[in-house]
C-alpha cells in the first residue's frame, strides 16, 4: 500500500490515463541520493514525475512521502523542487532575485541562499540577467533557484537536455554536490547512459507506461577531497592523489564513476590515451561470466569482462584498469560512514 512504506521512502501507486497513453506506476524510492528514471522518449518518466509533484491533472491512485500523505497536497504543498528541461528563469530578473523568489514563497532561512551560491558557485553570477548567462549557466541557477527554497524532494526532468558533451560533464558534478551538500533526495529524468554513470545511485526504468524495474549503479571508486582550488579538488583514493575539475571541500567523500568506456587487461600497459591506470588483483571470477569481481583502489567491484571465448583471469590474478577520461563526483554519504 502507498500510504504505508517505511519513513525513509516515496512510495507511489499511480495511474494517469490520456487519450493516447496510460501510466500505471507503483514503487517505494529510497529517500537519499539520486535516483534516475531511464526509459525512451515517450515512455512516460515526465509524466511520473509531474504526478509526483502534484502538477498531473486526472491522477488516481495514492503518494506518500517519508510516511505522509502526499494525495490530495497541492504541488506547493509537496515541498517539491522542480527542475525542468529548460532553466525557465524570470527574465525581468537578475541571477540573486530569482534565486530569492523561490526562497521568499516558503519562508527559507536566507543562509540556505548563501549555501546555495557557495555549493553551485553562483557569486559571479548574481547581478546578471537569464539573457546573458550561457545555457550552462543558466541550468546551475535553475537548479540554485529549486535548492534555495529549500526543497524535501528534487525533482529534475532532463534538465541538461540540449548542452553538448561538455557542458554536461561540467555540470554534473555541481547536480551531484547540490544533492550531497544539502541531504535532498532527487529523481532525476534521463535517458543518457552518461548520466547515469556519473549520477545515478540507482535506476528506475520505464517503458511504455510501465515500471520495468530496478539497475544498480555503475561501477565506482570511491575517494576523499584532500584539497580544493577554485575550480578543482585533489582527490585521495587508494594511496593516490589526483587533482580533477570540481567545486568541493577537504573532507567530502566523491566517486570516481567507471562508466562503459575502461579497460581491463593482464597486462599493464593498458589504453595508450589512459589518463590513468590502476592496479588490482581478481577475486571472483566464472568462466563463461560476463562480469569478474576484483579489488582495485581499495575497493571491490563488479566489472565487465569482454572476451568472445568466455575465458576469465582466475582468482587472484593482477589485473591493470586503465581510464581514458576522469570525471568525479561528490556522494552524500551515511551518517555513520567513514
Amino acid at each position: 500500500n502507498a500510504g504505508c512504506g517505511p519513513v525513509s521512502e516515496l512510495s507511489f501507486e499511480l495511474t494517469v490515463t490520456r487519450a493516447d497513453f496510460t501510466l500505471k506506476a507503483a514503487a517505494d524510492i529510497p529517500l537519499s541520493g539520486i535516483t534516475a528514471l531511464s526509459g525512451p522518449s515517450g515512455s512516460g518518466k515526465t509524466t511520473l514525475l509531474r504526478a509526483l509533484a502534484g502538477l498531473e491533472p486526472d491522477v488516481q491512485g495514492q503518494v506518500s512521502f517519508a510516511g505522509e500523505d502526499w494525495t490530495d497536497l497541492r504541488p506547493d504543498q509537496r515541498g517539491v523542487g522542480y527542475v525542468f528541461q529548460d532553466a525557465r528563469l524570470f527574465p525581468h530578473l537578475d541571477v540573486a532575485q530569482n534565486l530569492a523568489y523561490g526562497a521568499r514563497r516558503r519562508g527559507t532561512d536566507p543562509a540556505q541562499i548563501d549555501a546555495v551560491i557557495t555549493a553551485l558557485d553562483l557569486g559571479p553570477l548574481l547581478h546578471r540577467r537569464p539573457g546573458t548567462l550561457s545555457g550552462g549557466e543558466a541550468r546551475r541557477v535553475a537548479l540554485g533557484r529549486a535548492l534555495a527554497s529549500g526543497p524535501r524532494v528534487l525533482l529534475m526532468d532532463e534538465p541538461l537536455t540540449g548542452l553538448d558533451r561538455a557542458r554536461k560533464l561540467q555540470l554534473m558534478p555541481y547536480i551531484a554536490r547540490a544533492v550531497a551538500s544539502f541531504g535532498v533526495p532527487a529523481l532525476y529524468v534521463t535517458h543518457s547512459a552518461t548520466e547515469i554513470s556519473h549520477l545515478a545511485d540507482r535506476v528506475l526504468t520505464v517503458a511504455e507506461g510501465r515500471l520495468t524495474g530496478w539497475l544498480p549503479p555503475a561501477p565506482r571508486l570511491l575517494g576523499q577531497v584532500i584539497n580544493a582550488a577554485p575550480g578543482q579538488i585533489e582527490l585521495e583514493f587508494g594511496g593516490l592523489r589526483l587533482w580533477l575539475a570540481g567545486q568541493g571541500e577537504p573532507g567530502e567523500v566523491w566517486a570516481l564513476p567507471l562508466g562503459q568506456d575502461y579497460l581491463l587487461s593482464t597486462e599493464p600497459a593498458g589504453l595508450s590515451n589512459a589518463v590513468l591506470v590502476l592496479e588490482g588483483r581478481v577475486l571472483d571470477s566464472e568462466p563463461g561470466r560476463r562480469w569478474i569481481g576484483i579489488e582495485i583502489a581499495g575497493e571491490q567491484v563488479d566489472l565487465a569482462w569482454h572476451r568472445g571465448d568466455g575465458a576469465v583471469p582466475p582468482n587472484g590474478t593482477r589485473i591493470w584498469l586503465s581510464l581514458p577520461r576522469l570525471q568525479a563526483r561528490p556522494v552524500q554519504m551515511a551518517p555513520d560512514s567513514d
